[in-house]
């Protein structure tokens, strides 16, 4: 048997109705003192919400970011013994500085000021150019490293502010600078033009574009290489 709201569309009409006025009925018993609170409430969530959204429009984040500083490695041009060597990591070091003596070198000399960060031989060993004597980091420059995929590179111009965040330091945020882009991927040179493939097996993977960012550090806050970092690159 067909119920009355089926068979007469007056009836279920005035049905709905009923139910909206019930429903507006109900919310005007709603204490001002209440409803007034709540308004304001979701006022507050709606403009919250606009504001993420246009800061995630104007912003660009990433935690692919460490603390690092440009690095000198030191090879020597021919094999021979070390007659003399002179620094270990945690040296400071200044230009020009002699570091050592090779049989077939009157002296080995620091390329830039800086701190040793690698230094594995000593003297009475045997190298060869294809032993890396020493790696001065230019700890007196550090900057912050950040990785940032291909498909983002082009949002990135030297010169945008950055906020930085350093795990070590917390919550507190250093300011930064984009200062360099890199002319190549992270894995460039390391794979170079063997990366092309004929063979129809190749697999695309979004590449990393290596980006400098300078920091202000004005209470001079100790930085140790490979410290991990937030960045939040202001794109406008």
């Amino acid at each position: 048997m067909e119920n009355n709201e089926t068979k007469n569309p007056d009836v279920k009409e005035e049905a709905s109705l009923s139910k909206k006025a019930r429903l507006k009925t109900l919310v005007l018993k709603i204490p001002k003192k209440v409803l007034y609170p709540l308004a304001t409430v979701l006022v507050l969530a709606i403009g919250i919400a606009i504001m993420f959204a246009v800061s995630s429009a104007n912003t660009l984040a990433t935690d692919n970011a460490k603390v690092t500083a440009k690095m000198y490695t030191l090879t020597p041009p021919s094999t021979g013994k070390l007659l003399e060597w002179n620094v270990s990591a945690g040296d400071m070091v200044s230009q020009g500085e002699m570091l050592g003596r090779q049989e077939t070198l009157p002296g080995i000399f620091s390329p830039a000021d800086g701190t040793v960060v690698k230094s594995d031989y000593m003297a009475g060993q045997t190298v060869s150019p294809q032993n890396t004597l020493v790696v001065i980091a230019d700890t007196d420059n550090m900057y912050i490293g950040v990785n940032i995929e291909e498909t983002d590179i082009m949002k990135i111009a030297p010169g945008q502010k950055v906020d930085v965040k350093i795990d070590a330091y917390g919550n507190q945020r250093f300011m930064g600078t984009v200062s360099e882009i890199d002319s190549a991927t992270q894995t460039y040179f390391s794979s170079g033009l063997s990366s092309f493939s004929t063979s129809g097996t190749y697999t695309k993977v979004t590449q990393l574009i290596p980006v400098k960012i300078t920091i202000e550090n004005p209470d001079k806050l100790p930085m140790i290489f490979g410290m991990n970092c937030d960045v939040k690159i202001h794109l406008n």
